[in-house]
């Protein structure tokens, strides 16, 4: 749930240039003009005992394990639906079950400088970049995920719903797993025919008995090495579930806040697992102390170390500056964690950089806000696709649109010599190294998530809007009208890392030309990046680039998962290599096109080197009506700078043993009733929707 859009705009305030003199571009997929750039490359902020994490007295980064027994047993029927009355206690207990920090979007200032216009692509002629739309479904294979009836009625989640899901998505072998806010999980066969029920990470993590609470931001990963392991990770609050959970602790007061990292001891996703907690606030001397957040943690795997991307807030005071200590990237000994050792080992390592004191091509975090974000690692698809050049790399991946105006620069950045993290006192450690290439001259992106950039949705169905009053959501007002989808910004979300390359795509506003007419709506920008470049030169290079927009419609929260893994031979490259998914949704432009658009729907395009195949978008899942949830409404009526919490981010993954590749977004997967038949409880519908939410998510899997 990132907050880094306050951040950014905090800095236009000041008056910044835009680094653009026009926006206006071409859809074009050249790799030409770009230029590659170092960052500088240099020992990280710290490399030594995982434990401390630093080398004052005082630190403490990492505690465990503490062992949690297998989740098997409450497959299907031991992790039951709480009641409505049950729920409806809870509520009345906990007070006002909407006011709740962290799923708002916070408040931002006004812009001080006028939007350059958005890239521009030719729908009539049609040409790279609006991509036509078909309800066909392809050969996708789709089935309902985790909705808000089993979020809201989970015995670990008293509070009820919360906005937005954050879906993810991991698989290895014979498994997938989707996971969820506010920390939850469900198992599937490769097929994607349920083998659980809806598993709390409370749980899973032992959180309950210990007297701590899910805060969501959920990532998993599958890692085939030592024999397979899957990791769970999440924000963790050192509350109690019954009195709020992260809502009156981590994320809003000086409560204990903690990144929980599970990691299974074989190769099932049920466990038993190995549970550790890396503290937020280890360093005495970190600004912001000690009342730091560890908000949208993602996470990456190499051959020797696994990965922990995320952005640090101070609850309470600047930080560095601009209420923003920047990217943390920390590498953890992948064996250690696998193996279960204790964190006191002597070979149990850590490589921290604080990227906050990195300076950016545009200034400081703590002089400007010009503040390194969302650096996201890789996820290899299979052990084929770690880097082992220089001694073991880890790839990381960003946008870098400080200031909201847009940019037309990227930058990846690596960790070398990892494998010395399994040195005893990492007494080989002094060779790691932190660097990166930034990339110039790319294809024009821009888009933060309020205001002009949301998505439309198709007119329906808003019981919940209706009853906004009822619910005293929506500032006084009985009843409120549909609102847009948020996207959230132009950050990245989710890298893949396959065949010796990275995947990323942002949210962009694109202006589609029909003739003599335009329309602005959202889309995608992605890139490709060639880390074999790097191998060889110790510079990323770019491979293919360009948008995916839908005509007359919008996209939000793209994702792209690639074809990895030894399965085409070496050598060969398959002819359809990644698959971008999306959330689709829209009113059909001034027009009406496409029936009056679409509900929020699962939808995706297979990537090629140059652009969507046959330029065509896929809808998986047909949503059903428009996103009736409580964030929609708060605040209403909206200013520009405000938004309803709207996915967050979706997940596409590749599994090498079923040859398929697997994505999740959300989407809302029923009609909402009205009249007497809706209620503003858990489960409300028919048991399709609850009251305050009827968010729902799309799992699905095609072969490449």
């Amino acid at each position: 749930m990132s907050r880094r859009a306050v951040i950014l705009l905090l800095a236009l305030s000041l008056g910044l240039a835009a680094v653009l003199a026009s926006a206006e571009a071409s859809a074009s997929h050249a790799t030409t003009g770009i230029t590659a750039s170092s960052l500088g490359s240099g020992s990280p902020t710290f490399v030594g005992p995982a434990a401390t994490g630093c080398n004052t007295a005082g630190c403490s980064l990492l505690t465990g394990p503490f062992s949690t027994p297998s989740t098997a047993n409450l497959s299907f029927a031991a992790v039951s639906r709480v009641s409505n009355a049950e729920k409806a206690a809870s509520l009345n207990a906990a007070g006002n079950p909407l006011d709740r920090g962290e799923i708002l979007p916070f408040p931002l200032p006004t812009r001080s400088a006028a939007d350059p216009p958005p890239v521009s692509v030719s729908c009539l002629p049609k040409g790279p970049g609006c991509d036509s739309i078909t309800t066909f479904p392809g050969n996708v294979h789709s089935v309902l995920g985790l909705d808000a009836v089993d979020s809201g009625s989970m015995p670990t989640n008293p509070l009820g719903d919360v906005e937005p899901p954050d879906q993810g998505l991991c698989t290895g072998g014979n498994y997938v797993v989707e996971d969820n806010n506010i920390g939850e999980i469900l198992v599937y066969n490769t097929a994607l025919q349920r083998q659980s029920g809806v598993i709390p990470l409370d749980t899973l993590m032992g959180l309950t008995g210990r007297g701590w609470s899910s805060g969501g931001d959920t990532s998993c990963e599958y890692d085939p090495s030592n024999g397979g392991h899957w990791f769970f990770t999440e924000i963790v609050s050192g509350s109690t579930e019954a009195s709020g959970g992260p809502f009156t602790g981590c994320f809003v007061s000086a409560a204990a806040c903690y990144e929980g990292i599970a990691v299974s001891k074989g190769s099932s996703p049920f466990g038993p697992y190995n549970v550790y907690f890396q503290n937020a606030n280890y360093n005495p001397n970190e600004p912001g102390y000690p009342d730091l957040f560890n908000d949208f943690a993602k996470i990456g795997t190499t051959r020797d170390a696994f990965l922990v991307f995320y952005d640090e807030f101070p609850n309470i005071g600047p930080g560095l500056g601009f209420g923003f200590n920047g990217a943390q990237e920390f590498a953890f000994d992948k064996n250690a964690l696998e193996n279960g050792l204790p964190v006191t080992d002597p070979t149990f390592n850590v490589a921290i950089e604080n990227m906050g004191l990195m300076p950016t091509p545009d200034g400081t975090c703590a002089d400007d806000g010009a503040c390194w974000y969302e650096v996201i690692p890789g996820q290899p698809a299979s052990s084929a696709d770690f880097d082992n050049a220089h001694g073991g790399s880890g790839l990381m991946f960003t946008s870098l649109d400080f200031f909201g105006a847009g940019d037309t620069r990227v930058a990846a950045f690596d960790w070398t010599d990892l494998s010395a993290l399994n040195s005893h006192n990492c007494s080989t450690c002094g060779g790691i190294q932190f660097g990166g290439t930034l990339l110039s001259g790319v294809e024009f992106y821009q888009g933060e998530g309020y205001g002009p950039y949301l998505g439309q949705q198709k007119a329906g169905p808003i019981p919940l809007g209706d009853e906004c009053g009822a619910a005293d959501i929506g500032a006084d007002a009985d009843s409120c009208p549909e609102g847009p989808i948020a996207t959230n910004g132009d950050g990245m979300t989710q890298v893949s890392q396959a065949r010796g390359k990275l995947y990323g795509a942002v949210s962009t506003a694109v202006s589609q030309r029909f003739g003599s007419s335009s329309e602005v709506h959202q889309g995608a920008a992605y890139w490709v990046i060639d880390a074999s470049t790097f191998d060889r030169t110790g510079l990323f290079g770019l491979s293919s680039q360009g948008y995916v927009s839908a005509a007359h419609e919008d996209l939000e929260f793209p994702t792209i998962g690639a074809v990895g893994g030894n399965a085409y031979g070496p050598g060969l490259v398959p002819t359809k290599p990644a698959v971008m998914s999306f959330t689709l949704s829209g009113v059909g432009g001034p027009t009406g096109a496409d029936n009056g658009g679409f509900y929020p729907s699962s939808a995706y395009g297979r990537l090629t080197s140059t652009g969507l195949l046959n330029s065509k978008i896929y809808v998986a899942a047909l949503g059903q009506s428009p996103q009736d949830g409580f964030t929609e409404y708060q605040g209403y009526p909206p200013a520009d700078n405000t938004g309803p919490r709207w996915g967050d981010y979706g997940w596409a993954i590749y599994n090498p043993t079923s040859g398929k590749l697997y994505f999740a977004s959300e989407y809302i997967p029923f009609v909402s009733c009205t009249g007497a038949d809706f209620t503003l409880t858990i489960g409300t519908c028919g048991g399709t929707r609850d009251g305050l939410a009827n968010w729902g998510t799309s799992v699905n899997s095609i072969t490449p």
